[in-house]
This record gives structure tokens, sequence and C-alpha cells, in this order.
């Protein structure tokens, strides 16, 4: 009867463990360098990398802060969005057609995505602002 307990518990651990563990990148390399307004925004941060048929979405793990891009690669690749969620002090966004400018080169998964978004800075949040970013990212 112990042993099963043993087990049941080593099992339940398991399981928990693989459910917070953030899935596998695309192609291997897991990393991004970023500023913002010509700014560092220090060395290159973790990234989750995923691909559902041509859309890759390339986010920091971890939550509140962080960043999420959207990449369509079918035909020429595009930036469908970005996001920046309080990254080095400034939130902001980027829509394809609605908020800002982007552009995306590279493919295979090593992106250089640059643009401005829209949004503002933790130090003046009521102060609207565009910055312009750079994201390169090696997934």
């Amino acid at each position: 009867m112990d042993n099963r307990l043993v087990a049941a518990v080593a099992i339940a651990v398991a399981a928990v463990a693989a459910g917070c563990s953030p899935p596998p990148a695309a192609l291997g390399g897991t990393t991004a360098k970023v500023t913002i307004d010509g700014k560092s925004t220090g060395d290159a941060h973790a990234v989750v990398c995923s691909q559902t048929g041509w859309m890759w979405d390339i986010k920091t793990p971890g939550e509140p802060s962080g960043l999420t891009a959207f990449l369509n690669t079918e035909g020429e690749v595009t930036v469908q969005s970005v996001e920046f969620r309080d990254f080095a002090g400034f939130t902001g966004t980027f829509w394809q057609g609605r908020i800002g400018k982007a552009e995306v080169t590279g493919n295979g998964g090593t992106f250089t995505i640059t643009g401005s978004a829209d949004g503002s800075y933790k130090d003046n949040p009521s102060k609207a602002v565009t910055a312009t970013f750079r994201i390169e990212a090696n997934c």
C-alpha cells in the first residue's frame, strides 16, 4: 500500500512539472535581442517560439511583463502584431494595418523585426508615445 502511495505522488509531481514547463522551441535556439527607442533592453532575452502552419509566435516566457510577436511566413514574411507589456518600462502595440508600422527580414526561425509601436512608458503612463523597436529573434 505504501508503494502505491509513493508511486501515485511521483506521477502527480511529474505531471505538474510537465504542465509548468514551456513548449520546446520550434527550431532550437531561444533568444532575442531587443532595443526600444534605440536603447538596448539588456542581454539576449529568453523566448519561446512556436509555429502553426505559416504563423510564428515569438514570446518571452512568464507574465505579466514581456513581448509577443506574430509573423506570417506564407509567401512574403510579414509582421502581424507585436505587443510589449511593461518590457523595459514600455507598454505598446503594433497591429498590421491599424497601429504603428513594422517589417521583418529573415526566415527559417531567424527573424529581425523593426518598426514602431504606440503606447506609453511606465514613468509617464498618461503620455502617449510612438516608440521604435528592433527584435532580433533566434528561434
